[in-house]
């Protein structure tokens, strides 16, 4: 009887403790936060005021400080398709009104891995006498993903907030 309650017990304390991990962070202009081994922050610049609404300038940042998140896909692509499964972290502009194409929130994705794959043509030109056919009949082609140690992804947004207020934002680090 008291073994399937001991079993709740844990399971209930293991699954919050892994949602409360995957949470958003409340972040501050100019401030750096660490969140499981992201150096996240954002900085503003007012640009103008119009029609009830302040158009801010914002500068998003994310810095991978430990480990280097590398992954590896089961099949290889042409492109990277960005996907949220396959996102870093996601950038929440909670009080942005997304007028006049204006962001309200965005996701960071890691840079992709290539490798050249050879492939057969049938319909190409022929090959010159120097040209070497491995280097000429060869693709690349995506097999995974690359946050590495130590780099940053940085990106711009045009955001729009209610005059008078500042931009509040928020991330979740995936």
């Amino acid at each position: 009887m008291k073994t399937p309650a001991l079993v709740t017990v844990f399971a209930i304390i293991i699954l919050s403790s892994s949602l409360s991990a995957q949470g958003f962070v409340e972040l501050k202009s100019g401030e750096d936060s660490q969140i499981n081994g992201m150096i996240v922050s954002f900085n503003v610049v007012k640009k103008q005021t119009k029609k009830g609404n302040d158009l801010y300038k914002l500068t998003a940042t994310v810095t991978n400080q430990e480990n280097s998140n590398f992954r590896l896909f089961n099949k290889a692509q042409d492109v990277l398709i960005e996907e949220t499964k396959n996102a870093i972290a996601y950038f929440q502009f909670t009080n942005a009104t997304g007028k006049a194409m204006s962001s309200t929130g965005a996701r960071f994705y890691p840079s992709p891995v290539y490798i050249k794959v050879p492939y057969e043509c049938e319909k190409c030109p022929p090959l010159k006498k120097d040209e070497d056919p491995n280097e000429y009949y060869s693709k690349s082609m995506v097999i995974g993903t690359e946050f590495a140690t130590g780099s940053t992804i940085s990106k711009m947004y045009n955001i729009r907030v209610p005059e008078g207020e500042e931009p509040t934002v928020r991330v979740m680090i995936y």
